[in-house]
């Protein structure tokens, strides 16, 4: 079988460096769509920004949002995991270390983000033997339930649709989307992705951010 949807990372893949979003990649993207492939954009951000830029992008497929932890298919809205004990670790980490919570965490149903500049090896020093994960991306630090990533999402997303995860293609540039790449059948990190991302990538691009999204998109035949 070919590949039936693609799941795509927002903030660093479609987005420069300077967080604007690429016309050239939205354009690729409708163009994939309108070929029959299912286009899904999966994000560590929040599902009412995440939402947003779908809507506006004109894309259909189901939302992934806050690193796999919600699910939106059409009006259905989904939460695979609970925030109970990553706001109990953020209220520690409060308590013995300087860290200061993300904006979007207002609208955040299943993790917490802190901003990236906090010393992540104190942090897992302080949620040592939690059940937690904690990972850095190149826009925030994500404390998360243990399980929990884009790769928890996409599956749900691929059981939503109907579409088994060897027909599915990732794209992306962080730490958080190797859970997604290391399941689906094909995934393609830019050039500018961390190198966590680049080993589990089926094919690393010599182009960033969206450029190396139309590469892999030529790769495999969609564009």
């Amino acid at each position: 079988m070919g590949i039936r949807a693609i799941a795509v990372d927002i903030d660093g893949t479609l987005t420069d460096r300077n967080k604007l979003l690429s016309t050239r990649g939205v354009e690729a993207l409708r163009r994939v769509q309108e070929g029959g492939t299912i286009v899904s954009l999966v994000s560590g951000n929040v599902l009412p920004i995440a939402y947003g830029l779908c809507t506006y992008m004109g894309l259909k497929g189901p939302i992934v949002a806050e690193n796999g932890g919600v699910v939106c298919h059409g009006t259905e809205v989904i939460e695979l995991f609970d925030m109970t004990l990553p706001r109990k670790a953020l209220e520690v980490l409060q308590r013995n270390m300087e860290v200061q919570e993300l904006f979007t965490n207002r609208w955040r149903r299943t993790e917490v983000a802190i901003e990236r500049w906090a010393d992540l090896d104190r942090i897992r020093e302080l949620l040592k033997g939690w059940e937690l994960e904690v990972e850095r991306t190149g826009f925030a630090i994500h404390i998360m339930n243990a399980g929990h990533g884009k790769g928890a999402g996409v599956k749900r997303m691929a059981e939503i649709i109907g579409v088994r995860m060897d027909e599915i293609a990732a794209f992306g540039d962080s730490d958080n989307d190797a859970s997604m790449f290391r399941q689906c059948r094909f995934s393609v990190a830019v050039a500018n992705a961390s190198p966590a991302a680049k080993a589990a990538a089926s094919y690393i691009s010599q182009k960033e951010h969206a450029e190396g999204v139309i590469d892999g998109l030529e790769k495999l035949g969609l564009l």
